[in-house]
């Protein structure tokens, strides 16, 4: 039945309801399938799947930050999410319900991250769930290494937003 939901486009007319760990493998799937990029991050430490009462909505992957320059030990970073055709304000309710379950299951995060690729949208899901806008880059170089090749390139202008715990004002963005 799983399998059946992965691969149909179903349309959604509830916001989600709950979020909850589904295995690595369902998540991967979903993302192959469905995700602009069509493949799952590398490292992720957990994988949840959204749910309205309609069902089974989408996922969100998260993992250790891919800059080895953040904080690896508290922070998380949110490497995917992708949710099946749902109604306006289903992606910051799903941010929402994934900080919940964190704060309640994951105790010594204490920072989120997610980085939006200008390419294909402006963000605009995390300031609509209260997370902060602090840094606009333009990558110059390739992020390719010899070990660590990308599957896709995703160049051009990248926005990072966070989300602290314990943050309760408006989305802002930088001076």
């Amino acid at each position: 039945k799983m399998k059946q939901l992965l691969l149909t486009e179903p349309t959604f007319t509830k916001l989600p309801e709950s979020v909850r760990p589904i295995p690595r493998q369902i998540a991967y799937s979903f993302i192959r399938s469905h995700h602009y990029l069509h493949y799952p991050p590398r490292c992720d430490k957990f994988c949840l799947g959204v749910f309205s009462s309609e069902g089974f909505m989408g996922v969100m992957i998260f993992g250790l930050p891919v800059s080895r320059l953040e904080d690896q030990i508290s922070t998380l970073e949110l490497t995917r999410m992708c949710l099946h055709q749902s109604p306006k304000n289903s992606e910051s309710r799903t941010l929402s319900l994934s900080e919940k379950w964190i704060k309640k299951n994951r105790p010594e995060i204490s920072r989120l991250i997610s980085y939006a690729d200008s390419e294909r949208h402006q963000g605009k899901i995390y300031l609509a769930a209260n997370w902060k806008e602090v840094l606009r880059h333009t990558r110059r170089q390739t992020w390719d290494r010899p070990n660590r090749h990308r599957m896709v390139n995703t160049g051009g202008l990248k926005i990072k937003f966070e989300k602290k715990f314990g943050d309760s004002g408006p989305g802002t963005r930088p001076p």
